[in-house]
């Protein structure tokens, strides 16, 4: 592969697809601040380990580009939040990048730029840029000056004639001396240039376009190709630009030319592509096969490929065409081995039935799977399996196939278990579903739903900024029905939108009663559903009620789930901004559950971040991981103004550590379950229990000790005082060896740099031998309690000074081929010691001489209050 030049566009329409799914990659992101001189005042951790000599006050183009001069097609000449993706020289990247206007703190109004290296998770159209299995040659089109110019080829595949020159010219030479001689036409219509910008506009749904044709190898043999045309803009000069990628199709196209011929087009009874049965044909067909077939047992297997829609946007419809090729041919040769019949159900789905022997079924699973893992390379492109034993021949094909559709619903999502059968638990569950869609109109107009309020606190008072409202079902049989039991099932057949408006109502209805009875009103949220955002118009739906019932429009609060904003984020981008515009506050809820981009915040303009405490809820092993994602998000809220509010808050330890972190509010059990609203309202009448401001109050903004540490602010000097000592330990059973230390442990134990080194792996040698299992023990609780560490009191050997009393703090950073790495804090608290030494000496003697006991309580409150 030939060295490939800087090149730095923007992709219209291009989704930066998981920048900030927070999972151990979000802490990849590479964040930096530059002011309008693209001087760097700010950067992350991320972007430093990248760049190790980096600084503040850097110029940006010559730091990370390694330029002379600011890059003509900067994206900080774009407008704000615009996306590109960069190939970085200096590091031999394809990046990402996001960038945003920002007021920084001393520098006025800068730029915020958020880069991260395209991932195998963010497979998208141009990760396959960086792949040399995904094409054979790249070229870039100047349209305006009618040039052209190769970026990529693979050696030796094809003879191109030049690499570089006037466009015009070289599409009539490949049409010349490249192109099939059937396919010139067709390619020079194709390859029409005044024609060109205006089809990517009017024809393209996915603003590419797409056109096959056979090419010449460098042997002389023709191969089947794609070209995939795709607009750029490109800098400040105004010049239209395309990139065009050539993928190398033959074996697909082959595969289908051969079914074409075998099947001869003229059987319509035959789908031309998989090369199976069409739906209703198979169904007919196997009725028969059945009748004919003899006493072994056989079943119907269903087969669906999981997010297939999402296969053909990241890889193309030729590549998702490949795939449906490829499982139809695995269904005709298992069908012809063990004796079935293979049917195509349209869309992702097949159908077969085979003789039901495990090794049958498993040697057909196996293959799909194996050709899944390696065409898409991701478990979310798997087939799932459905499985119905055949005991009843006289049932229907389509009744087996929509039974074993049933219990491939079982598996979907489930990654580690691929394959379900079908059992009468499923049918029953299914008749209790649609019983239950029933009764919930029923229950609808005999007003069985309510709501429960949660209160949203502020975690530093304990004070109600808010409510969050969640439905209950008062079922007249079987008493209050959890959520959890109904709403997933409402929400899949698309009958949750009724629900939803009928509790929005009821809130308005509560909120307008508790105004109308002389309470100052806290705002209130609602949930809107993926469901809501495509069945109802919901800005107008939530106007409407708040003028029915008078009500300021801050009062209702909007919650819509992360997962609605991934599904479509151009609808809920339109309904989010009509929200906003109408005066509501609109939440995202569940952040960080699996969806989330930062392209996706630039788009949908959220006030405020629901982040749940999932994260915290691990082992051992992975709690600093969610540590780091909590971390993560707080510091981009931070960065992108947003406010955050945490639910699922259970423990004290939770709320301290949400509050270290720099997020205020909170919501769970350690403050109040959902209840009724009326056993809430008398806390809610005591105005001292509610902090009026709410969520998007304003506040001091938070300093970060990233920013002291990394951002020029303080001299080493003092960030060591301020730190005081500091050590960094490699501990390995009761083996403890310290690894590095700052000047202030010097200063606090006594010793410097030369005499430590003597004995820094044997540290427990210069710890008093009574207080050795205590310091071990510190060690021990602080990888148990990764959040809040452990601390306690030492006494350290000194020469030549005899024993100092030491106060050790520990906290659990990682693991590290089988050692355990910690950080730690030591003070000299010597004199604290001797002073409690003197007080208990004062107490025993005074006790004495006045003939009290010394476990008097009285006495020991006195002496208490003296220690003090």
């Amino acid at each position: 592969m030939s060295h490939w030049p800087i090149l730095k566009y923007h992709i219209p329409g291009m989704e930066m697809r998981g920048v900030m799914e927070f999972n151990s990659e979000s802490r990849d992101t590479r964040i930096y601040i530059v002011d309008d001189h693209y001087r760097i005042v700010y950067f992350n951790h991320a972007l430093g380990e990248v760049f190790p000599s980096l600084k503040t006050g850097e110029l940006c183009y010559r730091a990370l580009c390694g330029e002379s001069a600011p890059c003509s097609d900067c994206p900080l000449g774009q407008e704000d939040g615009s996306d590109s993706i960069f190939y970085n020289q200096l590091v031999d990247q394809w990046v990402e990048v996001n960038t945003g206007r920002i007021d920084w703190p001393g520098e006025g109004r800068c730029h915020a730029v958020f880069a991260r290296k395209i991932q195998e998770g963010n497979r998208n159209l141009f990760f396959n840029l960086t792949s040399t299995s995904a094409y054979d040659v790249l070229f870039e089109m100047n349209l305006t000056r009618d040039m052209f110019k190769v970026l990529y080829q693979v050696e030796g595949k094809y003879n191109l004639p030049s690499f570089i020159g006037r466009l015009a010219e070289g599409v009539e030479i490949a049409a010349r001396i490249l192109v099939h001689p059937d396919d010139r036409e067709v390619f020079r219509k194709f390859w029409s240039l005044e024609s060109l910008l205006s089809r990517l506009a009017s024809e393209s749904k996915d603003n590419m376009l797409r056109g096959q044709f056979r090419s010449k190898r460098a042997d002389g043999s023709y191969c089947w190709v794609v070209q995939t045309v795709v607009p750029v803009r490109h800098g400040g000069n105004g010049d239209k630009i395309v990139m065009c990628f050539i993928q190398d199709i033959d074996e697909q196209k082959q595969r289908e030319l051969e079914l074409r011929r075998n099947f001869h087009l003229q059987d319509t009874n035959v789908d031309p592509l998989t090369g199976v049965y069409r739906r209703a044909i198979f169904f007919r067909e196997a009725e028969a096969f059945l009748k004919q077939a003899g006493p072994e047992p056989y079943c119907l297997m269903a087969v669906d490929i999981e997010h297939f829609k999402l296969f053909n946007e990241w890889y193309g419809q030729e590549a998702g065409d490949s795939f449906l090729v490829n499982f139809g041919t695995f269904l005709r040769e298992e069908q012809q081995a063990s004796g079935g019949i293979a049917g195509y159900m349209g869309g992702d789905d097949f159908g077969i039935i085979l003789p039901d022997r495990l090794e049958v079924l498993e040697r057909l699973q196996n293959k799909m799977i194996r050709y899944a893992k390696e065409r898409g390379g991701n478990a979310g492109f798997q087939p799932a399996f459905g499985i119905f034993p055949i005991a009843d021949r006289g049932i229907s094909v389509s009744t087996m196939y929509d039974r074993a559709v049933i219990a491939l619903g079982e598996m979907k999502g489930n990654y580690a278990r691929r394959s379900c059968r079908y059992d009468s638990r499923m049918k029953r569950k299914m008749e209790e579903n649609h019983m239950l869609l029933s009764e919930v109109q029923r229950a609808l107009e005999q007003d069985e739903f309510t709501f429960y309020a949660q209160p949203k606190c502020n975690m530093a008072t304990g004070k109600i900024i808010g409510l969050e409202s969640l439905v209950r079902w008062n079922h007249p049989e079987r008493g209050l029905i959890a959520p959890g039991d109904f709403l997933p099932l409402l929400e899949e057949n698309g009958f949750i939108s009724n629900l939803d408006r009928y509790i929005w109502d009821k809130v308005c209805f509560r909120l307008k009663n508790w105004i109308q009875n002389g309470h100052r009103p806290v705002p209130i949220s609602v949930n809107v559903s993926r469901v809501d955002v495509y069945a109802l118009d919901v800005v107008k739906e939530l106007n409407e009620l708040t003028d029915r019932y008078g009500l300021d429009p801050r009062l209702l609060e909007v919650e819509i789930t992360e997962s609605a904003y991934a599904e479509d984020t151009t609808a809920v981008a339109a309904v989010v901004e009509g929200l906003r515009t109408a005066g509501f506050t609109v939440l995202m809820d569940d952040f960080g559950s699996g969806y989330s981009s930062l392209n996706m915040l630039k788009d949908v303009n959220v006030d405020v971040l629901k982040i749940d405490m999932k994260f915290l809820d691990m082992d051992e092993q992975s709690v600093g991981k969610g540590v780091g994602i909590l971390e993560a998000i707080t510091n981009m809220a931070r960065l992108m103004g947003l406010r955050l509010i945490a639910e699922g808050v259970e423990t004290r330890e939770q709320v301290d550590f949400l509050l270290n972190l720099g997020c205020i509010y909170g919501q769970g059990y350690y403050f109040y379950r959902p209840m009724p609203v009326a056993d809430l309202e008398a806390r809610l009448s005591d105005e001292r229990n509610v902090d009026f401001r709410g969520l998007t109050a304003p506040g001091v903004e938070r300093l970060s000790l990233d920013e002291l540490l990394r951002g020029g602010v303080a001299s080493d000097i003092l960030i060591n005082n301020i730190l005081g000592g500091v050590a960094f330990y490699d501990v390995c059973g009761d083996q403890i060896e310290l690894t590095r230390a700052n000047v202030q442990y010097y200063k606090v134990t006594r010793t410097n740099p030369v005499d430590l080194e003597e004995y820094r792996r044997t540290i427990l040698e210069g710890i008093y031998e009574e207080d050795r299992p205590a310091a071990v023990d510190i060690f021990r609780r602080a990888r148990l309690d990764p959040l809040n560490g452990a601390e306690g009191d030492i006494r350290r050997l000194c020469e030549g000074e005899g024993t100092i009393w030491m106060h050790l703090r520990a906290f659990f950073l990682r693991e590290q081929g089988g050692h355990q790495i910690f950080y730690g804090a030591v003070s000299d608290v010597t004199e604290q010691r001797r002073r409690e030494q003197k007080l208990e000496a004062s107490q025993r003697a005074l006790a004495s001489a006045v003939r009290t006991a010394e476990d008097d309580e009285g006495f020991k409150a006195m002496t208490e209050d003296n220690r003090r």
